[in-house]
């Protein structure tokens, strides 16, 4: 990973739970989120998890963004480089 910080699958810290990574930083494998239009997507998957840690719904919100394409958990539509579209 290159000195890229370890984190979940939805970019939590491995080794602070309760930390959560957004930004250029996130890699997952040998993605890298490095354009605004890669890791907002993202944030829509911190927030759920978040709120599902305080125990909330959050079928509807996920839904929602998912319509509007702003929820990337799914990282077999992305390309591996930067510049490429997820």
């Amino acid at each position: 990973l290159n000195g890229a910080p370890l984190l979940t699958e939805y970019d939590e810290s491995t080794s602070t739970k309760g930390v959560f990574l957004v930004g250029p930083q996130v890699q997952h494998d040998a993605l890298s989120f490095c354009f605004v239009y890669k890791f907002r997507q993202r944030f829509a998957v911190v927030a759920d998890a978040i709120c599902q840690g305080l125990g909330k719904d959050t079928k509807a919100a996920v839904a929602e963004c998912r319509q509007n394409n702003m929820y990337l958990d799914d990282f077999e539509t992305c390309e591996d480089t930067c510049g490429d579209v997820c």
